[in-house]
């Protein structure tokens, strides 16, 4: 006689009284570039840093004559972990190593609702295009963000709407102008989201700093703008930069964002950026305005 055991909701908790969290996630970087290796070493990391805030265990088994005959057992972590530091990575063999710290209250206030939609990048100096030979870099940049942020919030992976919020003509757009908020208003509502996502590429361009041969230093510089869906206001205001020097040009034109990019020292400096603002915008997803009890 089989005997059905129902493990209904079983709560482990981990170091929920630490102040500070350390977490290990690992890759194989087999047949794959190191930056793809990186992202799933971290968010390997990221679950395991949010294990350790609590599990809950959902499951069943089927027991008969004192053996386990079927078992099936899902972990669901408890947290989103939105900031967070890399203190080491490595690489053995074909593994690639990443141990992040997690500061534990972060990951205590959330929205769990969050729908972050976005639309497309603007180039604040648009004859950069055409010494560029970076393509679809105006898309690939939000892409690329809400990418970093949906592994590292949970929320659903969206791509950026083909629209525009700003139009950076005379310089950079004042995010707070009453016409920019409404339009922010209407675009979050007709993508039904609840914060959206603009930006200008600030930088993207490059100069020749070699004495002997021709030697490059390039810029990528991105600012962004989080809007609440509901009523157009300024949520959030970052901006990264980051310099690369050496393989910054591409004799043929390079689609952003591709492995052939991210392989490129440009490409190293411009992830960089990605990450960084991504970060930003999942803490105020962890902890909106009105929910900040740890301020």
């Amino acid at each position: 006689m089989k005997v059905l055991l129902l493990l209904a909701l079983l709560c482990l908790p981990g170091a929920v009284l630490a102040d500070v969290i350390f977490a290990e996630g690992v890759a194989s970087s087999a047949g794959r570039s190191i930056t793809e290796a990186r992202r799933d070493a971290l968010e390997d990391a990221l679950w395991n840093a949010s294990a350790q805030l609590g599990i809950t265990v959902r499951g069943r088994s089927q027991v008969g004559e004192a053996a386990v005959i079927q078992d099936d057992t899902r972990l669901d972590t408890a947290a989103r972990i939105s900031r967070y530091d890399i203190v080491g990575e490595w690489q053995e063999g074909d593994i690639y190593h990443v141990r992040i710290r997690v500061d534990a209250a972060q990951a205590l206030c959330g929205d769990p609702d969050a729908r972050m939609g976005a639309v497309h990048f603007p180039l604040l100096q648009p004859h950069q295009q055409l010494t560029s030979s970076l393509n679809g870099i105006e898309p690939g940049v939000p892409n690329e963000i809400l990418h970093r942020l949906s592994i590292r919030t949970g929320t659903p992976p969206r791509r950026a709407e083909h629209r525009r919020l700003l139009e950076p003509l005379n310089g950079l757009p004042n995010p707070h102008a009453p016409e920019i908020r409404e339009r922010a208003r209407r675009l979050a509502q007709e993508m039904e989201v609840n914060y959206l996502l603009a930006g200008v590429i600030i930088d993207i361009g490059y100069e020749n700093v070699g004495l002997i041969r021709n030697t490059y230093l390039r810029r990528s510089e991105v600012e962004i703008y989080v809007f609440a869906g509901d009523t157009g206001e300024l949520l959030l205001q970052r901006r990264a930069a980051r310099e690369a020097k050496g393989d910054v040009l591409y004799p043929t034109p390079v689609a952003f964002g591709s492995r052939r990019f991210y392989e490129s020292r440009y490409g190293e400096a411009f992830d960089w950026v990605l990450d960084r603002l991504s970060q930003e915008i999942s803490g105020l997803l962890a902890c909106p305005p009105g929910d900040r009890a740890f301020d």
